[in-house]
């Protein structure tokens, strides 16, 4: 059985933010394949579960994603070399994607929560959303924590659904190959 899971915030005020990236992803994905959402008080946590794969989306903030997964993982008795983790990712330029296994979190919060919990046995589906610009126009450093609780500016907005469509292929060929495969075609 495989887990992919997105990370992202609950609360409606940060639904269109580049730290909910993940979220888009994976809701996407569910719509393409006609399912539908249910919470789980048990696991935390919004997922679906099929034949082939369980869907989730933590019902915490992304920086306690861990609670989540990790009751999922328990319940489920899921392997970490099936799980896929699909965030924003800071060092990658916007748009661009790419796929790790056993890589480290990089400082994202989310992903550091999961590993303190489990380890880092697992597959990862990051997502760049670009770092911000040394300076803003006053002159003031942008701080990465606060740029990623932002939504994304209209010159990114028109390019998310094709960003989302492709990482939707990715997840699809993720369930259907595995990562490495998955990694080679898209990385």
């Amino acid at each position: 059985m495989k887990l992919i899971v997105g990370l992202g915030n609950p609360e409606a005020k940060y639904q269109k933010t580049r730290h909910n990236l993940g979220f888009m992803v994976i809701d996407s994905f569910i719509q393409n394949e006609g399912l539908s959402w249910r919470y789980s008080q048990d696991f935390v946590a919004y997922y679906i579960k099929t034949a082939n794969f369980i869907i989730a989306k933590p019902g915490t903030y992304v920086n306690r994603s861990g609670i989540a997964v990790v009751a999922i993982c328990q319940f489920y008795q899921i392997d970490l070399k099936n799980m896929l983790v699909v965030h924003d990712d800071l060092d990658l330029p916007f748009g661009k994607i790419r796929l790790t296994f056993e890589s480290s979190s990089a400082g994202h919060h989310g992903v550091e929560s999961i590993m303190k919990n489990l380890g880092a046995e697992f597959a990862r589906l990051r997502i760049g959303i670009g770092r911000p610009s040394p300076k803003a126009s006053d002159g003031k450093s942008i701080d990465p924590e606060k740029y990623v609780l932002e939504n994304f500016p209209s010159s990114e907005q028109g390019k998310l659904p094709e960003i989302i469509d492709q990482c939707c292929e990715a997840i699809n060929s993720y369930c259907q190959s595995g990562i490495q495969a998955t990694m080679n075609r898209f990385n």
